[in-house]
């Protein structure tokens, strides 16, 4: 398997807390964003982390295969970034390892014939 470098994800607690809250009281992402001034992508993945079952793996090999599984299932870059505590470009490179295959080959959004 080709090695790769794995990159913990840091997200600011305080804005996942923020979020999530606001989220709780039934507040869009979009309305979040505007009054927190970021970007609706940064609180969705506020909303990720916040509400996401984290997962320790510590082998890289074995995180790259759990990756690439959990990708083949449809699992998102952001969602498998808040699992396993990683950034979304370790996601995409522990795939690469793990199937020697570039992270776009596999796109769940495409209809599968």
């Amino acid at each position: 398997m080709k090695t790769y470098t794995v990159t913990p994800l840091k997200f600011d607690p305080k804005l996942v807390e923020k979020v999530i809250r606001r989220r709780a009281e039934g507040e869009s992402l979009g309305a979040i964003a505007k009054a927190l001034s970021t970007t609706p992508g940064k609180v969705a993945m506020a909303e990720l982390v916040g509400t996401t079952a984290r997962q320790a793996i510590d082998d890289p090999a074995k995180l790259a295969r759990q990756i690439a599984k959990d990708r083949k299932a449809g699992a998102a870059w952001g969602l498998l970034a808040a699992r396993y505590g990683i950034t979304e470009g370790c996601a995409r490179r522990a795939y690469e390892a793990a199937t020697g295959q570039p992270f776009s080959s596999l796109d769940y959004r495409k209809a599968v014939a």
